[in-house]
This record gives structure tokens, C-alpha cells and sequence, in this order.
């Protein structure tokens, strides 16, 4: 093997996620400082200036189609220009993708929520969580400070690490950072608030459709890791919910499986019950100090594929 091959396969898009993630999980990165906090509080502005609960069903959801689309624009055309104008463009495609596998908020908030659960803080621990997620979390049990803990760790590696990376080698940086976006922009307008119902449609829907084929690869390595697990619980068929992704619930459910924890069940948004199909499992609240180890299995899964992917590359290349 010459110098050459060798320099191709060391700046492979396979080296190249690698060494992100490493970044991602090592060097810390000011949350004010990172693009998608300007990318929320741009997103919350826009919201309030061009969503008027007043106005006819379809002008609400043509406004949220084109709030999405404007925000997007406004994130991938200067990144598109900066990475095609380049003269590294794979320092540039890197820098991009570090950006879309931004994961330490979450895993800072859960990590202090579930130390101040275990320590009878639940006010705290009810705190931290409400700064990550649009559920209300204020009159939260024990047992939904739990759940809502997990649910938050199994839709971080789907969201934050499985889709951007899987974006990342079929449409390269770009596409990962556009799917980046939308997971962002979900977030900032929730179907399930009655002010984003119709408003937020159109980022639920384009959510569903690029997030089916991670949720779908996820949901099968899950369900086969529990194969061989005693002790199962039963497997009940899926009830869609409109005002919960649906690709999401199916990760949630093969992860709550595959761990045999209990989740799902009913959520609060802006004081609203919301219904959601339970999943049987153990209670959560036992299991929050084995929380952390799961998620870092899963991760050390997707590094140990890309690991696996580079040494074959390195291998069998001639």
C-alpha cells in the first residue's frame, strides 16, 4: 500500500466521522456559541412574526412550509458556498459535520437530571429537563422524570448521532447538516402545542420521511440485540399518534424492548394530556443508573461499525 492509498483512507468519510465524534465528545463547545442556538431563537422569532393561530388552516401550514424552508436556506447556502469555495474542503465537510453530531447539552442536562433524581431532587431534576425538551416537566413523578430522562438519551442517538452520520456518508456534509436542521426546527415548533398544530406540519411530516430509514435500521438492530434476552416483555403492535412522530415512537418502543424499561405513556404539553401508546418494561425509575451505560453502548455500536468499516477499507483496498 503507498502513501497515496494510505492518505485517501485516512481522509475517508469513514476516518473523517470517526475523528468528529471523538471531537464531539471531547472538546467542549459553549452552547451559546453553537450555530443551532442562533438557528433556535431565529427559528422562535420567525415563529412569532409569521404564526397567526387567526388565520385559515392552509395559510398557517404554507407559513410553516416556508419558515422551514427559509431557515434552512439561511443555514445550508452559506455552509453550501463556504464548502464549495474551499480549498480544503474536507477541513470544511469536517467542521459541518462536528456541528450536526452537537449532542453535549442533552447529554450534560440527563446526566445532571438523573443525579439530582437519585438524590431526591426532583424539582432540580425536573429543571434541567424542562431546558431540553417542550413537554411540560413541571409536575413530573419520580417515575415520568424517569422515563422522560431515557426517552430523551434513545431519541439523542437516533436524532444526533445515527441520522446525521448515515446523511453523512449517502449526501455527504451537507444532507447531514440539512437533516441537523430539521431535527432542530422540530423542536423549536412542536406539533403537540396547539400554537404549531398546523404551523409545524410541515417539519413533522419531512421529519418522519428523512428520519424513517435511520428509525427503521435502529428499531431492527434493537430488536435483535433482544432476541437474545430472557425474561421479555411482550411486544404489542404500534398505535400511530398525530401528534408524536411515529418513526420516533417505533425507536423508542424497540429501544424500551431491547432493554426491557418501561415507557411511553400519556405526556403534558402546556398543560394539555397528551395520550401516547404505553411500553411495558421495567419501571424506569429503577434503572436510570444503567441509562447512561445504554447510551454509551449504543455509540460505541456506531463506532464500532465505523471502526470495523475503516479496517476493511484498510484491508481489502488494493
Amino acid at each position: 500500500m503507498n502513501t497515496e492509498l494510505l492518505t485517501d483512507i485516512l481522509l475517508s468519510p469513514v476516518a473523517l466521522a470517526l475523528l468528529a465524534l471523538l471531537a464531539e465528545r471531547w472538546f467542549p463547545w459553549p452552547e451559546q456559541w453553537h450555530p443551532f442556538a442562533v438557528l433556535r431563537l431565529m427559528a422562535a422569532y420567525m415563529s412569532g412574526k409569521v404564526n397567526k393561530p387567526k388565520r385559515p388552516v392552509g395559510q398557517q401550514r404554507l407559513a410553516g412550509f416556508l419558515a422551514w424552508l427559509t431557515m434552512s436556506l439561511l443555514v445550508l447556502l452559506p455552509a453550501a458556498i463556504v464548502f464549495a469555495g474551499a480549498e480544503v474542503e474536507l477541513a470544511i465537510g469536517w467542521l459541518i459535520l462536528l456541528v450536526s453530531l452537537r449532542q453535549q447539552p442533552v447529554i450534560h442536562a440527563v446526566r445532571l437530571a438523573d443525579s439530582h433524581l437519585q438524590r431526591g431532587r426532583k424539582n432540580a431534576a425536573r429543571a434541567w429537563l424542562s431546558r431540553i425538551t417542550w413537554r411540560d416537566c413541571d409536575l413530573l413523578s419520580e417515575h415520568g422524570i424517569a422515563k422522560t430522562s431515557i426517552e430523551l438519551r434513545a431519541t439523542s442517538i437516533l436524532e444526533h448521532r445515527f441520522t446525521p452520520l448515515l446523511f453523512w456518508f449517502v449526501g455527504g456534509p451537507l444532507a447531514a447538516l440539512g437533516v441537523r436542521t430539521l431535527s432542530e426546527l422540530t423542536q423549536v415548533w412542536p406539533v403537540a402545542q396547539v400554537k404549531y398544530r398546523q404551523f409545524g406540519l410541515a417539519t413533522h411530516w419531512l421529519h418522519t420521511i428523512t428520519h424513517f430509514l435511520p428509525s427503521f435500521l435502529l428499531a431492527l438492530a434493537a430488536r435483535f440485540i433482544a432476541l437474545f434476552q430472557r425474561n421479555k416483555f411482550k411486544l404489542q403492535p404500534l398505535k400511530r399518534n398525530p401528534l408524536f412522530s411515529t418513526v420516533l415512537l417505533s425507536w423508542i418502543q424497540s429501544f424500551s424492548y431491547c432493554h426491557r424499561v418501561s415507557l411511553g405513556g400519556p405526556i403534558q404539553v402546556q398543560g394539555i394530556r397528551i395520550s401516547r401508546q404505553r411500553f411495558a418494561g421495567r419501571p424506569a425509575e429503577l434503572l436510570i443508573p444503567r441509562a447512561s451505560r445504554w447510551q454509551r453502548q449504543w455509540q460505541g455500536f456506531l463506532v464500532t461499525c465505523l471502526v470495523i468499516t475503516f479496517f476493511a477499507l484498510l484491508i481489502y483496498r488494493p
